[in-house]
């Protein structure tokens, strides 16, 4: 008998939290979800913009409130929201606009000012009457100079890859990894050892990345090009075939 009662409480309580659950589904009246890819790569010294959506799910405006929960971008970086009334100043954490019914766009600056480098900014979306009602999504820019590239920011060891084509004229391209936050150095040589151009020389975060180098006015020849991230020295020759 006893297991019986046992059996059925444990229903009771299943339907219950069932219950439960439904009852706060039908409770949300938005929801707010980036339409941008998380990271968006840029050479545009401007910096990115990252698109979002707010769905009112109510039958009336809603009152929601924008907050800019955390940022983590290298120094000199800027940020902003814009909500659907207008786009806040830099120095707006936080803004409350009413929402009609249906979707309404969202955007989020990420100023790099010519700086490059990786930045995040988090921004959190809450009902005014019931700041329980929330989400929070990340949006991620990625700013390098024209003729380096971010190809993945997944590297599991330093590498400076063949460049291709190779023999090449005027144009080619040349890869390399890192693993972590490395000060980044690549430089083209002669034969001789005397430097001709510098094609990296700034702070990079871990991954993958292309440059582009123009051999325009150099001589046909063999040259040499050498990467050095922290306390790592590659080389790799290259052929300019005119």
């Amino acid at each position: 008998m006893k297991n019986k009662l046992d059996s059925k409480m444990k229903y009771f309580i299943t339907l219950i939290i069932l219950f439960s659950g439904y009852a706060n589904l039908s409770a949300q009246t938005f929801s707010f979800y980036r339409t941008s890819p998380e990271m968006i790569y840029t050479n545009d010294t401007f910096g990115v913009i990252s698109f979002a959506k707010i769905m009112n799910m109510s039958g009336s405006n809603n009152p929601i409130r924008l907050i800019r929960v955390s940022v983590n971008y290298p120094v000199g970086w800027e940020s902003c929201f814009c909500d659907i009334v207008q786009c806040h100043p830099t120095g707006t954490d936080t803004a409350v606009a009413n929402y009609p019914p249906g979707l309404s766009d969202i955007a989020i600056m990420l100023y790099s000012h010519s700086i490059p480098g990786t930045g995040y900014i988090t921004v959190r979306a809450e009902k005014v009457s019931n700041p329980n009602e929330n989400y929070t999504v990340v949006f991620g820019g990625t700013y390098s100079p024209i003729g380096i590239r971010p190809i993945s920011t997944v590297a599991e060891e330093f590498e400076l890859s063949q460049n291709y084509p190779n023999p090449f004229n005027p144009s080619t391209k040349i890869t390399f990894s890192i693993p972590h936050k490395s000060y980044v150095s690549l430089k083209v040589y002669d034969v001789l050892g005397r430097e001709l151009r510098v094609l990296v020389n700034e702070t990079l975060t871990q991954g993958e990345y292309e440059v582009d180098f123009n051999a325009g006015g150099f001589a046909s020849g063999i040259y040499y090009y050498r990467l050095n991230a922290d306390e790592h020295v590659s080389v790799r020759k290259m052929i300019v075939l005119k």
